[in-house]
Parts: C-alpha cells; sequence; structure tokens
C-alpha cells in the first residue's frame, strides 16, 4: 500500500514541483503557458486517447456501467451541490455555480492522466475519456446557461442566448480533436479491426509526451496564480476532495461494482478542480481569487486526500 502510493505521488509531486520553480523563476510566462496547454490538449493528447482506445478490449467498451457510473457520479453532486449552495447557504445564481464547478469538475486530463497512469496503466484511459465527456456535454453548457440567466437578470430582462451558447460549448468541445479522435479508436475496436503495430507505435510516440508535460503545466499554473485562502476554500477543498469521492464510493457500492474500474471513478472524481473552472470566474469578472487559490488547496490537499482514497478504495472494492 505504502509502495504504491508513494510510486503514484513522488513522481508527481517531482514534476508539480519542477513546473512550479519553472514558473517562479519566469522561465514561462503567460503567453508560454498558453501555448504549453494547447501543445498538450492539440497535439499529445489526441494521440494518446486514440492508442489508448485502441488498447482496450471490445467487452469494456460495450460496458453500460462506465457511463452511468460517471453521469451519476458527476451530475449527482453537481445538482446537490448547485442547489444546496443557491437555496439553503442563500448566494446568488453565478455564485453558486461557479463554486459548484470548482468543487465538482474534476481536472482530468493534467492531474487524471498522469496519477490513474501511474496506478492502473493505459487502460485507464477509456474511463478518463467517458467521464471528461460528462462535463464537455452537461456541466460546462449548464455553467454557461446559469451565467447567462444571470446575467441577463442582472441587466433587468431576459435577453436568451443561454441555451444557444451552451450548445456551442458542447459542440465546440466534441469539434476538438481530442473530442472526437478518441471515437475513431472506439469505433475501430467495435468493428473488430486490426490496427498495425507501427500505427500504435506511433501514436504512443508522441502521446507519451503528455503525462509528464501536463504536470509540469500545472506546476507552472500554480506558481502564477495569486492565493487568497478563506473558511470557503477550506470547505470547498473538502468537499471537491472528499466528498465528492465519497458520493462516487456509494454509488460505486449500491451498484455493486467492485475491482479496477469502482477504483477508477472513486479516485478520478477526487481529484483537483479543473483549471477551466478558472475561466469561467475570469469571464464574469468575480471570484478570480478563490477560483485560483482553489485550483492551488485542491492539488495540496491532494497530497493528502488521494492517499485516502487509495487505502479506503483497496479496502472496500478489491475483489
Amino acid at each position: 500500500m505504502i509502495s504504491t502510493i508513494a510510486t503514484t505521488l513522488i513522481p508527481v509531486t517531482f514534476v508539480l514541483l519542477l513546473g512550479y520553480i519553472a514558473g517562479r523563476r519566469k522561465y514561462f510566462g503567460t503567453a508560454d503557458r498558453a501555448r504549453l496547454i494547447k501543445l498538450v490538449l492539440t497535439w499529445l493528447l489526441p494521440p494518446l486517447l486514440i492508442a489508448g482506445m485502441l488498447k482496450t478490449p471490445r467487452a469494456e467498451l460495450l460496458d453500460y456501467r462506465i457511463p452511468l457510473l460517471f453521469a451519476l457520479g458527476l451530475l449527482l453532486p453537481y445538482l446537490v451541490v448547485l442547489l444546496a449552495t443557491r437555496f439553503v447557504v442563500k448566494q446568488d445564481l453565478s455564485t453558486s455555480t461557479l463554486r459548484t464547478a470548482l468543487q465538482i469538475f474534476p481536472d482530468m486530463v493534467f492531474m487524471g492522466i498522469p496519477v490513474l497512469g501511474q496506478l492502473f496503466g493505459p487502460a485507464s484511459l477509456y474511463p478518463i475519456l467517458i467521464a471528461n465527456l460528462i462535463p464537455v456535454l452537461f456541466i460546462q453548457p449548464m455553467t454557461i446557461v446559469l451565467l447567462k440567466i444571470d446575467s441577463d437578470k442582472a441587466q433587468g430582462g431576459h435577453q436568451g442566448g443561454g441555451a444557444k451558447a451552451a450548445g456551442k460549448v458542447a459542440l465546440k468541445g466534441l469539434a476538438q480533436p481530442r473530442g472526437w479522435l478518441p471515437f475513431i479508436g472506439i469505433a475501430l475496436v467495435l468493428l473488430n479491426v486490426q490496427v498495425p503495430k507501427f500505427v500504435l507505435s506511433s501514436l504512443n510516440l508522441i502521446g507519451a509526451g503528455t503525462t509528464g508535460l501536463a504536470l509540469l503545466v500545472s506546476g507552472i499554473i500554480i506558481s502564477q496564480e495569486k492565493v487568497t485562502l478563506t473558511r470557503a476554500i477550506v470547505v470547498n477543498t473538502f468537499i471537491k476532495n472528499l466528498l465528492c469521492p465519497a458520493i462516487m464510493l456509494a454509488i460505486v457500492l449500491a451498484l455493486g461494482i467492485t475491482g479496477v474500474l469502482a477504483k477508477e471513478a472513486v479516485l478520478l472524481v477526487g481529484l483537483p478542480s479543473a483549471v477551466i473552472t478558472t475561466m469561467f470566474a475570469g469571464e464574469r469578472g468575480m471570484l478570480e481569487a478563490e477560483s485560483a487559490t482553489m485550483i492551488l488547496s485542491t492539488r495540496v490537499f491532494s497530497f493528502i486526500s488521494i492517499p485516502i482514497v487509495i487505502a479506503v478504495t483497496n479496502y472496500l472494492l478489491t475483489r
């Protein structure tokens, strides 16, 4: 157990620290960060994903439990936290929406691939792909719609366009290479098409850079954000890193799912907040310091929460 945790987290910590040092010493500025993010998401990640799909057993691709797990495990907490923040804590709609996105949306690319890849290997790519579709198709568009509704209300009337904007967000996400390219791999596996080994080797060669560079970029991002620690940050970090995986754990137990899939699902939803959530805050001009601090705090606390989640899932979900 200790060896597994150390083998997973020490390499992650090392690369994050390198990125942090590089950012603090100004080796990479904001413009460089944007280019590196584009490099990871557009050029390195899609080959890695399609290679992972091509190596995924056909039976796993036909397993309905995977999309069901992540639909329940991400959307249910999203709705619960949103309603609680809006009607119990009595925060305005924009604040409730932004805080909910920070608490529920895990960073599946910049943290999920490195962490789950260390623990479960290339087989973790398919669950990550399916899990990432939930934010792309539902959470991001819902966030856009709710922010638009509150913005229209603040301007004194309903101007419309929220649903249209949400549709554009979903289509834009699917139109990017990381959105549609993996489905080519899925289709080839389902059709039992044999892909030559040199194709897989070529995809793996370029895709292999995703893990290290994604962590390096995360470290750079952390080094460049302003941090303001508040009680709300502490509570939200606890919700993100521990309550979300606890909800997913309850779901997998209720559905009778155990083994690697269950462990991946629980760990994935407990990953740190996604960097993209800071963009929503920046567009609205609110909660910018809080969202940046959440990006940092959920990552720092993850070095405590991830070992807890690994230990609990190994105890409860191992066949």
